[in-house]
């Protein structure tokens, strides 16, 4: 059935209500209602479904839906102290798709021990070989484009570890930036051997990125594109748009729906069988203390009561941050400051037509590299003794278990740091010079921003309301850099990259380094934290662990105290992931969904 008004769905009888229908929930919400007709399942979106719209369908135009409030939440942080003092902006998808509808596309994946962590922490069924089919299941690798050269440009996927039957397409752009092949060879000198396919459970080297990108239209392929649009007519699907949730309605421990708001009324949609949150690691654990399920310490006060005291919910939240590194190129190479020029926008448009140019794809070199690279000897010995007590404001707040549960994940950060198999820090190209604050790039010359992201931060952050009503944005509190051991990391790594500009090829295209600025910027600490962003990668809040390190869901995806309250979003991972993080949403849907077909059948397991 195609998108319903309230009032219809109001009408029919719901088995499964799943609010937020993002990257995750779509995918949970077809596989639901393909795989049991006779369930009537029912997304609730607070966006609208963006159908055919240039800025979020064509690749070329990713950055254009940030910050944009139709698309874009457009949440702030508390004000970051070890940032310099900075609100830092949260980008997350509103709208059908969710982040899938504004993210850069990349489709990788972390290493095997990464995910195999999942389980070892205590999640039964939860380990690589369990989630590399549900990757496989959502995605179908397309055939490399004519410009692609496999080794030249260290892109070639090996068709063992890809799926070709699913819902989201995968490929490797029509237009190859122009400085990919020196940055790969320089890489190399580097002691970064090239990796064609980083999908494969040893993502350690560098590549060109695989992208979410349709290359038989020239379209971003998402949640919304592909799990929803060609999924539309079936009759046991319901989706509403422009809905806000409310909180979780229950009778004792079982979830009997939820209330939401349109507009100016406030109705009540309730559910039989199933509620599922997957309103993203933001808004997940809002809805969850606006319904009585958190911290009673922190939602008593504000006139709630308490229906299940879970002290993880909101706790845990970690993201991915970079430091760009801008560089000037050759005036030949075609970066996105080309589009200043009225004719060769028009040309870029007509090349689009025919699917090529860079409005088709988004070319972006990669990396993993080990600490053993980032870092000399003793700089990996100290890495890997990072202690919690390294932050001191967070950790005498905590909950014991919420500390139990950080000190566990810390296990297996020290252990990666030790590892050559395992990424450090990883390394992205945008095809041009990034948008930073008070800069103003010269149209007539040409960019790449060279970003150094830390892969596995040890700092802990915190998602949190602060009022009883659901149209107050939640306190964003990612506390970027608070552990000195993060912004070593990052120091570091913009120091290799600085020095790998030195290197040939990559000197031989590399007329200067514009950010830092030319002049020099001996004081790299406080270059990193006056210029740091986040990648978008927030994770952590309603972690999937045990109730006694911090949990807020089982493996099964079940709220602890509760009958039938399920949460499927990046919420639910308890350790970030050294890659982007939509491959991991798609997997988390897909699992999902069989957890809750087999539940829906009267069988309890992991799968």
């Amino acid at each position: 059935m195609p998108l319903v008004t309230l009032d219809a769905l109001l009408q029919r009888p719901i088995d499964v209500l799943i609010a937020g229908g993002g990257t995750s929930g779509l995918t949970l919400a077809r596989r639901l209602a393909q795989g049991s007709p006779q369930t009537t399942v029912a997304v609730l979106e607070a966006g609208v479904h963006h159908d055919n719209d240039p800025l979020v369908d064509m690749p070329g135009m990713l950055t254009r839906a940030i910050h944009n409030p139709d698309y874009d939440w457009t949440y702030y942080t508390v004000p970051q102290k070890h940032a310099a003092n900075r609100s830092m902006l949260q980008t997350h998808g509103k709208g059908l798709g969710g982040s899938s509808l504004l993210n850069f596309m990349c489709f990788i994946r972390p290493s095997k021990e990464e995910f195999n962590a999942l389980e070892e922490l205590g999640n039964t069924g939860w380990n690589w070989d369990n989630l590399l089919h549900y990757m496989k299941k959502s995605e179908r690798l397309q055939a490399a484009p004519p410009a692609i050269d496999a080794r030249l440009h260290s892109a070639k996927a090996d068709p063992e570890y890809h799926g070709t039957e699913g819902a989201i397409a995968k490929s490797y752009p029509s237009h190859v930036t122009e400085i990919v092949p020196s940055l790969l060879d320089a890489l190399e000198a580097a002691g970064v051997p090239r990796k064609p396919d980083p999908c494969d459970g040893r993502p350690v080297g560098g590549f060109l990125c695989p992208t979410s990108v349709d290359v038989s239209t020239s379209k971003r392929s998402y949640a919304a594109s592909d799990f929803f649009t060609l999924n539309k007519d079936l009759p046991n699907l319901l989706v509403v748009t422009n809905v806000s949730v409310s909180k979780i309605n229950f009778e004792g421990t079982k979830a009997t729906g939820v209330t939401v708001q349109q507009g100016d009324k406030t109705v009540v949609v309730n559910a039989s069988k199933e509620v599922i949150l997957s309103a993203g690691s933001l808004h997940t654990p809002q809805i969850l203390e606006l319904s009585g399920i958190g911290n009673a310490s922190i939602i008593e006060p504000l006139g709630i009561k308490s229906v299940v005291n879970l002290p993880g919910v909101g706790e845990n939240l970690q993201d991915h941050i970079f430091c760009p590194i801008i560089v000037e190129t050759p005036t030949d190479f075609k970066s996105f400051e080309i589009f200043a020029d009225p004719e060769q926008a028009a040309e870029q448009q007509a090349l689009y037509q025919k699917g090529a140019g860079l409005l088709a794809g988004f070319s972006c070199c990669s990396s993993f590299i080990p600490a053993s690279v980032i870092g000399n000897k003793e700089d990996v010995t100290t890495w890997s003794q990072t202690q919690p007590d390294s932050e001191p404001d967070l950790f005498p707040n905590l909950d014991p278990s919420v500390r139990k549960g950080i000190e566990k994940q810390y296990e297996f950060l020290r252990r990666w740091i030790q590892d050559e198999k395992q990424p450090f820090s990883q390394l992205l190209t945008f095809n041009g010079h990034f948008q930073i604050p008070g800069m103003t790039p010269d149209p007539s010359k040409r960019f790449t921003t060279i970003a150094t992201v830390h892969s596995h931060p040890f700092t802990r952050g915190r998602v949190h309301i602060t009022s009883s009503s659901s149209t107050a944005k939640p306190d964003v509190n990612p506390r970027y850099l608070a552990n000195p051991m993060d912004l070593d990391a990052l120091i570091h790594a913009s120091a290799f990259v600085e020095k790998l500009c030195q290197v040939s090829p990559l000197k031989d295209v590399v007329k200067r380094i514009a950010l830092p600025d030319e002049n020099g910027q001996p004081d790299l600490d406080k270059f990193v934290r006056e210029y740091i962003s986040t990648v978008y990668h927030p994770i952590g809040t309603a972690a999937m662990l045990p109730k006694d390190l911090g949990g807020v869901v089982d493996p099964n995806l079940k709220v602890y105290g509760t009958e039938n309250l399920r949460v499927a979003d990046c919420s639910i991972a308890p350790l970030l992931t050294s890659s982007n993080t939509q491959t991991y949403a798609y997997a988390i849907g897909e699992k999902a969904a069989d957890i809750i077909l087999a539940s829906l059948s009267g069988e309890e397991k992991c799968l």
